[in-house]
């Protein structure tokens, strides 16, 4: 083991909110909130809410999981050793990554116009097809998260279009939902992952979020004056 990743985990203070991507052997990815907790470096664990990690973990799978500390962010590749009841999880921090390689996983608050839509496979009735319109909530290059009228009648193989607030372009992936969530007067939060997205949309993805994010600094510095 890497004596750098080891000292890495060391200075992690205990308690520190995290959030890990954990994929599921039916290939989804779920990206969870959890509470860090210190163990033997390189090893520690994460901690769950009640009822929140899924029953099918691959756990030969790395997780990226980003720490964040009370002055410092940072992200590290991770493998599951143990699965610790229905709350915590023991790993194995594996290395650190450099930030420039975490575009694909930044992302920001931001409300837009979102469609998605199902269309069935060959072996399929064309009475399957649906489409849905919404407002997203949260995007990123691996992903958004959006509010729906309807829950989505599928699961896999969506097409997603978005129209991007800063660059007026209209992006379009394939994506699968990762969860679901009923709200109030019958509308869904829905979380879907990216699964094929061509380089120039996750470009244009990422530009965006960092123009939103540059937008909400400036007003919250100009509220705060």
């Amino acid at each position: 083991m890497d004596s750098s990743i080891t000292d890495i985990v060391k200075k992690i203070i205990d308690s520190a909110s995290a959030e890990i991507d954990i994929s599921t052997t039916e290939g989804q990815t779920i990206r969870l909130k959890c509470i860090y907790k210190e163990s033997l470096a390189p090893n520690f664990f994460l901690v769950f809410p009640p009822k929140h990690l899924p029953s099918n973990i691959d756990i030969s799978r790395h997780c990226p999981i980003s720490i964040k500390g009370e002055n410092v962010s940072l992200t590290i590749t991770a493998k599951i050793l143990h699965i610790n009841g229905d709350r915590t999880l023991e790993l194995i921090a594996k290395k650190s990554v450099d930030p420039s390689s975490l575009r694909e996983y930044f992302r920001v608050d931001t409300r837009m116009p979102i469609k998605l839509t199902y269309e069935p496979g060959p072996a399929e009735d064309r009475s399957h097809y649906w489409m849905l319109k919404g407002e997203t909530l949260d995007l990123s290059g691996s992903g958004v998260l959006a509010i729906l009228p309807d829950q989505p009648k599928s699961n896999h193989r969506i097409q997603i279009e978005i129209t991007l607030k800063h660059t007026k372009t209209t992006i379009e992936c394939a994506a699968h939902v990762i969860r679901s969530k009923r709200l109030r007067r019958g509308h869904y939060q829905v979380a879907f992952h990216f699964d094929h997205v061509s380089s120039k949309h996750r470009d244009s993805i990422i530009s965006n979020c960092l123009q939103e994010q540059r937008m909400q600094l400036r007003e919250r510095i100009q509220t705060s004056n």
